[in-house]
């Protein structure tokens, strides 16, 4: 107690996240030795919530459970707390949401977590809420049941261990096969039944945006003229900058649409996507020449540069979806307060992003523009232009989201990669310069006295060893630099990423890379993702950083691991969609020396 409140053990912890519930009345933990050392004197499950801080789900689940005093006394009695960042340890959150995918079906965020003293889960799930819900039973009636299957059904909760540990280590068996254009053929063929003609973008209902996958598809246009591919690229980028998913005042796009027409989002903004989303728009303008992409790409680096980079050079990770609770509020639009701020001009503006009195979103509106059928990507025109600057200012008046201030060294490797690539697009030396002042940071304020590349930057320092994807991610960026500027150094640099990266994470026997290095905490699975989902996977990134250094360098080394990588791809037909970094660097090793930088 401090003051009258509880403080748990999260309160000297670096991470924006876990401080966010430092004073919870749940006795967290962060995830440490003393933890599963105290689970384990004390014969108790774990319970390992797993989020991060720009989260609007985690949100809600705090306020109504971890913020609750009969919840907080129910796992205090029962449980060990453990809170994770999964930016900050993105090891453990792939590994465990992994397993709860394996039990479940089906995992997202606020990950819940249920597992024995040493670590190994046994049931788990996403967000529960309060009460009976949504289908679903209260949180309570779960911690309850569990904790009694814990004390009175161990062989049952034993078997499920060992069947979890079985099935996730059984992932990791990988064969390796031939490297065949026909993969990329199937990859194609696979994702066009989940292709939405109407709206862009892949399945119904919620939609995320697969800008790695649309990567893949422009590599694959490219190189076999299968203009349906381009098509398939075109509808969804310019459908996604025209909805409600893009901020249509400030640039930058959200995380994710509620619905499959991109109107609604949620709200928050992570530099990943955001960097992943220049560069492709980028990429897009080089291939088609439509200056609505290049508009796009630059008022997203715009944002960037305005609102996620730091004084040191490197960018923040993430803004909230919520405002003083309420998610959006920070976004959102009422015909009235458009009248009040555009006088005259407001009909014309609210005809031209679809605001109504009623709203589209809790009687408020989201910004979306509504085109006719072949006018898709035509630019926005002038006058909408300065009214969107009027509206901006206003907007600048209210309160503003939370800033992830984590400066995360794989993140940045991918705007690095955005800025260098814009540059060179759009012959803007000053993006150069950004992404050689973020590169100079990470080499400096992300390494510890022994050279070891750290995980994130925050309040001066950096306390967290990296993993595969910050080693990877890192190389790439410099890489990207050298092939803009020419300069010897930055691949010299990027070489030296490399050969640390598979000194620490090289697994010899299978030819791929364990996301943590063999200097970092043994789990109980020893954890390779394959799967691209929000950021390129560990190993995709490893592979096109070492093809691209191959080809850089003639290093001869570089080009046959990256072979290696690449050879365990066959089985990613089955879910093409989430290995779109692996089919683009796929591409880039098919096209030889006709693949574009990058």
């Amino acid at each position: 107690m401090t003051g009258g409140r509880f403080e748990n053990h999260l309160k000297d912890q670096k991470s924006p996240y876990l401080k966010q519930h430092a004073l919870n009345p749940v006795d967290w933990y962060p995830w440490s030795g003393a933890a599963l050392a105290k689970a384990k004197e004390e014969n108790r499950p774990l319970i390992i919530s797993i989020g991060y801080s720009s989260c609007h789900w985690c949100h809600v689940m705090e306020r109504e459970s971890f913020e609750d005093a009969e919840t907080a006394r129910i796992m205090n009695d029962n449980f060990v707390n453990i809170k994770v960042d999964r930016e900050e340890r993105p090891d453990l959150d792939s590994l465990y949401i992994k397993a709860v995918q394996a039990m479940t079906g089906h995992a997202g965020w606020p990950l819940t977590v249920f597992a024995t003293p040493e670590g190994v889960p046994f049931y788990g799930g996403s967000y529960f809420p309060p009460e009976d819900r949504f289908g679903m039973p209260s949180f309570k009636k779960v911690l309850l049941a569990v904790s009694l299957a814990y004390r009175k059904n161990r062989k049952k909760v034993d078997e499920v261990t060992v069947d979890v540990e079985r099935i996730l280590k059984s992932r990791n068996v990988i064969t390796p096969v031939e490297i065949r254009a026909e993969v990329s053929d199937m990859a194609f063929d696979a994702a066009r039944l989940y292709f939405d003609g109407v709206n862009g973008g892949f399945g119904r209902g919620t939609k995320f945006p697969h800008t790695m996958f649309l990567k893949f598809l422009l590599a694959y246009h490219r190189r076999t003229g299968r203009g349906e591919a381009l098509t398939m690229v075109r509808k969804s980028l310019s459908s996604m900058a025209r909805g409600g998913i893009y901020d249509q005042l400030g640039g930058g796009f959200h995380r994710y649409s509620v619905d499959e027409r991109w109107d609604v989002p949620h709200f928050e903004k992570m530099l990943y996507d955001n960097a992943l989303f220049a560069g492709l728009y980028t990429e897009a303008f080089e291939e088609t020449g439509k200056l609505f992409y290049k508009d796009i790409a630059l008022e997203t680096i715009g944002y960037m540069l305005r609102e996620m980079k730091g004084a040191e050079g490197g960018f923040y990770s993430s803004q909230d979806a919520d405002v003083s609770g309420h998610e959006g509020a920070y976004y959102l639009w009422s015909a009235e307060e458009i009248k009040a701020a555009l006088g005259d001009g407001a009909e014309r503006f609210m005809g031209f992003f679809s605001v109504t009195e009623r709203g589209n979103y809790e009687e408020m509106n989201t910004l979306r523009i509504s085109r006719p059928v072949g006018q898709e990507e035509e630019r926005v025109p002038e006058d909408i232009k300065a009214m969107k600057e009027t509206l901006f200012k206003v907007r600048a008046m209210r309160k503003a989201p939370e800033t992830d201030r984590k400066i995360i060294t794989s993140w940045n490797g991918l705007a690095i990669m955005a800025l260098s690539r814009a540059s060179k697009a759009f012959g803007r030396p000053d993006l150069l310069e950004e992404a050689e002042k973020c590169a100079a940071f990470l080499l400096t304020g992300l390494r510890d006295a022994n050279g070891r590349v750290m995980r994130y930057f925050l309040d001066g320092g950096a306390e967290v060893a990296g993993l595969l994807e910050d080693y990877a991610l890192l190389g790439c960026g410099l890489l990207s630099i050298h092939k803009a500027t020419g300069e010897q150094d930055w691949l010299e640099e990027a070489g030296k990423a490399a050969d640390s990266m598979v000194e620490l994470f090289h697994d010899e026997v299978s030819g791929l890379f364990f996301d943590a290095g063999a200097d970092q905490e043994k789990l109980f699975v020893r954890e390779r993702d394959l799967f691209d989902n929000d950021v390129p996977s560990g190993n995709s990134a490893a592979a096109q950083l070492l093809l691209g250094l191959s080809r850089a360098s003639g290093n001869v080394r570089d080009g046959e691991l990256a072979e290696k990588i690449l050879r365990s791809i066959e089985g990613i037909i089955e879910e093409p969609i989430s290995h779109g970094n692996f089919l683009a660097v796929l591409e880039s090793f098919i096209g030889g020396k006709g693949e574009r930088p990058h």
